[in-house]
């Protein structure tokens, strides 16, 4: 194409003379379009007649022409690779609600597992709570490790090694990989699953061994971790969503006002549009679990003349791991706790008060039962000023008579 505009515009430029003049009756021959020769001013044109007129003679309106133009040879057409689209896989994403994790301040409420295969590089992150005016709030720069369990996992033990249960666990990508005991008690692997009613327990594991593609086997671990005890599945089922907790996760909000606000997301790449098709669309109402006090634990009970004295120890979400302080930190705004009496399911009374212990007065327990019990069943709750009350214990107290 090039090379036909370049004779186009030599044509052009040759053809800026023209010339007009009459032929005589002996040159009636010449018709529209032949080439003539005039040679005016010592100089030798080519002409291509352009308009003939005959009257009393031939009268010719004719232009410069170079017929050596046309000559010249066309180039060689160049081959032009196809250039192919940048492959786009699919983007995915999983919507954690954790527990406070150790070191994240300020608390994270919700957060995005965001993963593709391939990886097209970085993907934002659009929120809406319209579903119509969206806003770029985050980027995920790497794809977050997620995978799928292959064995069912039995519940363990908490506060100690799972030495006893291992699990098969296959990755879409990235690796896992071994660590001593003192670099996962520092905080290290820590991973979660989900159980099939939502909740992410979170887990340690300090061995991991590649035992098939993408396949790992996790062995010596560390369960219900940050508080996540009341999330263990007794089993947890094969195929259960897996989760390397890493700096590759994304915190979608950290705003209070967001909790229990549905929001529609978009996610793709980052230099394309939220409307693009490859845009993946996922609802997701922030839940308070980062927010929600720890159970407490080690509820006892002693009878004593004025009633019933129950106690427990509480724990906290935040900061709890110093061996050098004498009491973990509150972690809420002030302290308070919830006990709930029981028959049954039932709920007969409830004790609100602002230390760990609390009196369930003998004339209490005689309008409940009608007689002093020999065992009580209750349920212990902290309190949040933010979010009303925590994970509960529920404990049976014997051996009050």
């Amino acid at each position: 194409a090039e090379r036909r505009a370049e004779i186009w515009l030599q044509d052009l430029w040759t053809g800026r003379e023209a010339a007009d003049f009459t032929l005589p009756p002996s040159l009636l021959s010449v018709a529209t379009g032949d080439v003539l020769a005039l040679t005016a001013g010592g100089r030798r044109r080519l002409l291509e007649g352009k308009q003939i007129v005959d009257t009393a003679s031939r009268r010719v309106q004719a232009q410069a022409i170079d017929p050596e133009i046309f000559d010249l040879p066309l180039a060689r057409p160049r081959r032009l690779e196809p250039s192919l689209p940048v492959a786009l896989g699919p983007p995915h994403a999983l919507v954690l609600d954790l527990p406070t994790l150790p070191g994240v301040s300020p608390t994270a409420l919700t957060w995005l597992a965001i993963f593709a295969d391939p990886w097209p590089g970085a993907l934002a992150v659009w929120r809406a709570l319209d579903d119509a005016s969206y806003t770029r709030v985050a980027v995920a720069d790497a794809p977050a490790i997620v995978g799928t369990t292959l064995d069912d996992l039995p519940a363990g033990p908490t506060g100690r090694w799972d030495k006893a249960n291992t699990v098969r666990v296959r990755v879409s990508g990235g690796t896992l990989t071994s660590l001593s005991d003192l670099a996962v008690l520092g905080g290290r692997n820590v991973a979660a699953v989900q159980n099939a009613a939502g909740g992410w327990e979170l887990l340690q594991f300090a061995n991991a061994e590649l035992v098939d593609s993408d396949t790992y086997v996790l062995s010596r671990l560390l369960r219900g971790q940050a508080g996540s005890e009341w999330a263990m599945a007794a089993p947890l089922a094969a195929g259960a969503p897996f989760v390397l907790l890493d700096r590759q996760l994304v915190a979608l909000t950290r705003s209070l006002d967001d909790l229990g606000r549905p929001m529609s997301l978009r996610i793709v790449a980052a230099n394309r549009d939220h409307g693009d098709p490859s845009a993946l669309a996922i609802e997701v109402t922030p839940q308070a679990t980062a927010l929600m006090p720890l159970n407490p634990v080690h509820i006892s009970a002693v009878r004593d003349g004025d009633g019933v004295h129950i106690s427990w120890v509480r724990r906290t979400r935040t900061d709890g791991d110093s061996w050098d302080a004498t009491d973990v930190p509150l972690g809420e705004a002030s302290e308070g706790y919830a006990v709930d009496i029981l028959s049954g399911s039932t709920v007969l009374r409830t004790l609100s008060v602002a230390t760990p212990t609390a009196l369930y007065a003998a004339a209490d327990e005689l309008a409940d039962f009608g007689a002093p019990q020999t065992s009580l069943s209750v349920v212990v709750t902290q309190l949040s000023a933010t979010v009303g009350r925590g994970f509960a214990t529920a404990a049976v107290l014997t051996r009050l008579g």
